[in-house]
This record gives structure tokens, sequence and C-alpha cells, in this order.
């Protein structure tokens, strides 16, 4: 899917090269080289040399194309701590405008020569695919707060027609010049503040994530200005794409949000949550505004609590 999405929106820039880039992550990834590289002193016979990642290459290019949506795809991004590689990210994710500090790196490009430093560019999108089994690590809430956690689970009898006929692979048409700008734009308009959600609308959000936050600051899960800015964004996004935004538009946006940025960061066991989930579950049926996608990943953990004692989001 996310492979998918990036060949979509794929743009071939002046050099010949892809809008997007799949890297697969390794169990051997404990320091950020394999994703920022490193310098060489013994290259190029002793003159040393930085060596460069596809994915410094692919930040490179998207300085250089800044009206290009670039996307980063992570491939199995939890066979190593996410923090040991991708640390420097996820700082830059909070301060965009600081760049990447890189010992003997050296740019050039159209006769500007910059030494040490390369900016981190605001159209690139970072994407990574996950499994959990007993060979990976789960994220910790420095990774979760700056991610929307999307879990996609197979239908049973999608998994059983297998059987019967072998899965087709889907070609993926790009779109049209001037649709992956187009995205582009709306991001970078979204994150600025645009927002075309009603103040009655607002007030009802409030209402949601207010009794919300009060369940799981009880707890010690409540969530704080990193996740309220980008469940905004978020919410402001599904608005300006639907066109005209209903309430049940906005209820299943909401619904989406208290599963992929509230949810994933709890776990514990029965003393721990079993109170909150059981609350958690009662805003979800609240005034007949079922938040059917939350509900049922909360019915699910409490089943998970009731076996072992122990739940969590995965």
């Amino acid at each position: 899917i996310s492979k998918q999405f990036a060949e979509y929106l794929e743009v071939i820039d002046t050099n010949g090269e892809k809008n997007w880039l799949i890297v697969p992550v390794g169990a051997d990834w404990t320091d950020n080289s394999r994703v920022l590289g490193f310098y060489n002193p013994l290259s190029d016979n002793g003159a040393g040399k930085y060596e460069k990642t596809g994915i410094i290459k692919l930040i490179e290019r998207a300085n250089n194309n800044p009206e290009i949506p670039y996307f980063l795809i992570l491939d199995e991004m939890n066979l190593s701590h996410v923090e040991r590689y991708f640390s420097d990210f996820l700082s830059h994710m909070e301060t965009p405008d600081t760049p990447f500090k890189l010992d003997g790196y050296r740019n050039k490009e159209d006769g500007d020569e910059s030494t040490g430093k390369l900016p981190y560019p605001e159209n690139l999108f970072v994407i990574g695919t996950v499994n959990i089994d007993e060979t990976t690590y789960m994220f910790s809430p420095k990774v979760l707060d700056r991610a929307n956690v999307v879990e996609f689970k197979p239908d049973k009898n999608d998994i059983l027609n297998m059987f019967s006929a072998a899965s087709q692979e889907i070609k993926i048409v790009p779109v049209k010049s001037g649709v992956a700008e187009a995205f582009l734009r709306l991001a970078k308009e979204i994150r600025s503040g645009k927002s075309n959600v009603t103040e009655l609308q607002v007030e009802e959000i409030r209402n949601v994530f207010t009794a919300i936050y009060d369940i799981t600051e009880k707890n010690g899960y409540e969530f704080a200005y990193r996740t309220v800015r980008e469940i905004r964004q978020y919410l402001s996004a599904a608005c300006e794409l639907s066109g005209q935004w209903d309430d049940a538009e906005m209820y299943r946006a909401i619904d989406e949000q208290l599963l992929q940025k509230v949810l994933p960061k709890i776990h514990g066991n029965r003393k721990e949550i079993g109170n909150m989930l059981d609350e958690l579950q009662e805003i979800c049926k609240k005034n007949g505004k079922e938040l059917e996608l939350s509900g049922r990943k909360i019915e699910q953990m409490k089943g998970k609590l009731a076996t072992v004692q122990y739940a969590s989001f995965i």
C-alpha cells in the first residue's frame, strides 16, 4: 500500500530520478550511519569522502525540488530499535528549520556549496511499514507521538480465497501532472493552520477529546501539545478532502484519530488499564454517536486483558 501510494503520486525530476524510495531496515541498524551516512577518511586514496546513503540522496533531491512531494518508505521499520537509527529524524520533525549537522558532509549543487549541514525538507513524507512478532521491537511513546498508527487486518474471506485464485498485482498509474504538487501545497497549508472546520464542530471535537483526556489523565496516558496539533491537522485534512463535511464524517475522523493517536500508547495489566478501557468504551458509545473503529479495538484489548491479564494496542 505504501509503495502503491508513492507510485500514484510519482514524479520524475529533471535528473530522471523518482520522488520516492523504499529502504529495507536491518536488524543491525544500531546507529544513524545507515540513514544519514558517514565520513570515510580512507576513501579516495586517503583524501576522505562522505559516504552518502540513498536516504541522503533522496533528501538532497527533495531540497532541490521543493514543489514536489518526496516519500521515504522504511520497510520493516521495527526490525531494529527505531530510536537508535532514526533519532535525528525524530528531532528534526519538531525543528524542521534546523539542518542536519553531519561531520564531513559536503554538497555542491548549482554553485552552492555547504559543509556539514543538510537542510531538512518540508516536502519529505516518511512512511514506515511494520510487522509485530518475536523478532521485532515495539515503539516507544517518543515514536508514537510523531506518527499515525494505521493497522491493517485482512478479511478472513480474502485470505481463504487465495486457495482458489492467486492474487493479482495491481498496476498503479501515476496521476496526471500537477496532482502531486497540489497534494504538497495542501499539506503545507494545513500545517500552517488552514482549517474549514466550523466553530460548532470545533467545540464538539473539543468536548469529545476533553472527555477522553480526563479518562486517560487519571491513568497516566494523557496526550500533550504535539498530539493535539497532529489531530487538528488530520481533522482539517479530512474536512478539506470531503468537500462537504457533515457530522457523520466528523465523527468518523474523530474515531480514526482516537484509534491512531491515543489508543496505541495504552498498555498494562487489568489493575492499570481495566477501568480506563471501560470508560473509553462508554465514550465510544455516548449519545448515539458511536466511534465504531475505536470501540472494536477497545473490545479486543479488553478480551486480551481478560485472558492473559495484560493488554496493549498490538
